[in-house]
């Protein structure tokens, strides 16, 4: 299990010398500075969310390793050749018609099939929440094709018009109505705004990147939340944490939190390496570097290293942006040294931007 100190990063900090807008002090030796330029080397843009940062081009990210939620409904993709997906849709489709249901008075499972509008691959289900619940509880699973690129989300809606269901209506009409009208225009409207794109290509409209897709704005403002972790086979210890997202404001900021985390840092061993606010491009940013025992039954030391952005203003005009740095051991093969790791981290997040047109004015 990870300690306190080094997986909650956001909990608190430590002051730094009365660290103010300067960065860390950083003494590298010559084989030091050789290798940070190394590591540096073919950076790439990356956009994540509404952000832009240059990451070296060893890192990569995999679908497995990206969680996407739209208004808490998760949304899923794989890049996979079209007749792929066509089997898919007709697996699927073959699938939710032979579910039985508990009660067979909530058969079938899989109510309707619809087709996606004109110039759009894709198919929508409406089928029954679970087979154990009544089926006035509907869920829409939706799955398009755009540019090479399958996506699936799903969300829920209600349909009790069934007869079955008067008395209850009577009660809490509320809930045995019917949704799936407007919640299928809700959910086309989503999916008419995804388009698949290469993962260094950089939209230039308002909107919410994934490594491979886009999600174009629309009228509405949805909670919208990603998190990403980039690897590199070259340094197998080192991982790039990202998450960022359009409503979780939080009551306090990283520095704001320096009581609990002068207690957990003391319980992992650890000290701190530099903490302090940060004008990044002119976002105003918080960061901590420390390291400290990884586990409490993993005795193996960690760098660790976190900035916060717009932490306790997060909104659609101002997305919050978590980075994490970690890296497993302090020495070894593809392992960084702390004062390499400190200066790769500095000039890495001196990177991070809003991607221009990004926010919709």
């Amino acid at each position: 299990m990870v300690t306190a100190t080094l997986l909650v990063l956001g909990v608190g900090i430590i002051r730094w010398y009365g660290y103010s807008w300067w960065s860390p002090r950083v003494n590298l030796t010559s084989e030091e500075r050789k290798n940070v330029i190394h590591f540096l080397q073919e950076g790439t843009t990356r956009c994540i969310g509404r952000y832009l940062i240059d990451l070296p081009e060893t890192f990569i990210i995999k679908p497995d390793d990206v969680l996407v939620f739209i208004d808490g409904s998760q949304l899923v993709y794989k890049r996979i050749y079209r007749p792929a997906f066509e089997n898919k849709i007709r697996l699927r489709e073959a699938e939710l018609s032979a579910t039985k249901t508990l009660k067979p008075v909530d058969m079938p499972y899989l109510k309707e099939v619809y087709s996606l509008p004109d110039g759009m691959e894709g198919v929508i289900f409406e089928r029954n929440e679970s087979t154990q619940i009544v089926d006035a509880s509907r869920i829409l699973e939706a799955h398009l094709y755009t540019n090479g690129v399958a996506v699936e989300i799903t969300i829920e809606a209600d349909n009790g018009l069934s007869s079955r269901y008067d008395e209850e209506r009577k009660q809490t009409p509320e809930i045995y109505g019917n949704t799936v009208p407007n919640k299928l225009v809700e959910i086309t409207d989503l999916l008419r705004r995804i388009s698949g794109k290469q993962e260094n290509e950089i939209p230039n409209e308002s909107g919410f990147c994934l490594p491979e897709l886009f999600i174009k704005d629309g009228i509405t403002k949805p909670n919208e939340e990603i998190s990403a972790n980039y690897i590199s086979q070259k340094y197998p210890e080192v991982r790039f944490f990202f998450d960022s997202d359009n409503y979780s404001d939080s009551d306090d900021s990283l520095l704001e939190r320096s009581a609990m985390m002068e207690r957990n840092i003391k319980r992992a061993e650890g000290n701190t390496i530099a903490s302090g606010p940060r004008n990044i491009n002119g976002l105003y940013a918080e960061q901590w570097l420390a390291k400290g025992l990884l586990s409490d039954t993993y005795g193996e030391k960690a760098l660790r290293f976190v900035i916060n952005i717009n932490e306790k203003t997060a909104s659609p005009k101002h997305p919050m942006l978590s980075l994490t740095f970690l890296q497993q051991g302090l020495e070894g093969e593809g392992r960084l040294t702390e004062a390499e790791a400190v200066s790769i981290w500095q000039q890495i997040t001196d990177t991070i931007r809003i991607r221009p047109n990004a926010i919709a004015k």
